[in-house]
């Protein structure tokens, strides 16, 4: 692969997810009909002061975890020159301790954290092992919305494929310990990877998801309802495919990536289209949408062109930097 065009999918990575972030997190828990009936049609950044989490007068441009947690990863990659479970934990306890405390249903929580990658940080910062802190049972999307800085790294590095699927399941079960977490964290990083280094075509994508999905399910000992979930993408895809096919929510992993594929399906690959078909399906938009947006600038073989209003998003300059020196350090530079 063009090392040009690999440094530039890395040092666009960090922005893209936070421009994803950005776009989903004012109708984060609204569902698509609510988003209709309220906006229309989303197709650029908003105020946050719907999202129930962020209540308040922010700007367009707020980010949240997910923008959080892939910086962690990537700082940790930096810092490190590796991958490092040890290190990881670190920086996602130093991320928790920057994040604002807020109250909610009666509880203390970090703001915007889903409750597995919450409980595991608390169990980290008491000392326990980054081995054993995960949530027994665990299948939210605090993983998968920050694997695409690792994948990155795998790909730039030539990383075997059985240390990327170790590296995987040490990630995924330091936060959320169960299969189909790790099942659904092994197959999202094979699609990053393959949107890496393939030119996208749905039929090739479609099939190279498929097999991926039953070869982990059959690794891991899970049933087939993930690969069944996302066997309508062998089909033109568009916005009441996605919905007739999805829970329309996408809080729990194998549904949310059933909406992001399905989004980035639909739009072909596009950033701004595809970010913003995620957005308007509804549910764990802020989640979906920084996936989606990390798929479509690691499939991009040209500089990758996010919409104009992307400069107001939070601490732009210091997403960049960390970018940029994510992309200088995996290629060696």
């Amino acid at each position: 692969m063009d090392t040009e065009a690999l440094y530039h999918k890395g040092a666009s990575l960090l922005p893209a997810i936070a421009y994803g972030d950005a776009a989903g997190l004012p109708v984060e828990t609204r569902s698509s009909d609510y988003i209709r009936q309220r906006y229309g049609r989303i197709t650029e950044l908003l105020p946050s002061n719907e999202n129930p989490f962020f209540a308040g007068a922010y700007d367009p441009g707020q980010w949240s975890d997910d923008t959080q947690l892939s910086l962690a990863v990537a700082r940790s990659l930096v810092n490190t020159g590796g991958f490092s479970l040890t290190d990881m934990a670190k920086e996602h306890i130093a991320t928790y301790d920057e994040t604002p405390d807020m109250e909610w249903k009666g509880a203390t929580v970090k703001r915007g954290w889903g409750k597995s990658t919450l409980k595991s940080i608390r169990q980290l910062k008491e000392g326990v092992s980054p081995e054993a802190s995960g949530v027994e049972g665990g299948a939210g999307n605090g993983v998968l919305m920050k694997m695409a800085p690792l994948v990155y790294w795998q790909v730039s590095r030539s990383v075997d494929m059985a240390d990327r699927y170790a590296q995987y399941d040490s990630l995924t079960s330091m936060t959320h310990d169960s299969d189909i977490a790790r099942l659904t964290s092994r197959v999202h990083g094979d699609m990053l990877a393959y949107l890496m280094e393939t030119q996208y075509a749905q039929e090739g994508f479609y099939e190279r998801l498929v097999a991926s999905a039953r070869t982990h399910e059959a690794t891991l000992g899970t049933d087939d309802s993930f690969s069944q979930s996302i066997l309508y993408l062998a089909q033109p895809v568009d916005t009441h495919a996605i919905s007739e096919n999805t829970d329309g929510q996408g809080f729990y992993a194998p549904q949310t990536l059933a909406m992001a594929y399905g989004a980035f399906v639909a739009r072909g690959g596009h950033f701004t289209e595809s970010v913003f078909e995620a957005v308007n399906l509804g549910g764990d938009t802020d989640s979906t949408a920084s996936v989606v947006a990390a798929m479509s600038c690691l499939a991009t073989n040209e500089s990758l062109r996010i919409p104009i209003d992307h400069q107001n998003i939070d601490r732009l300059t210091m997403i960049k930097r960390v970018s940029r020196q994510l992309a200088n350090t995996a290629l060696g530079r």
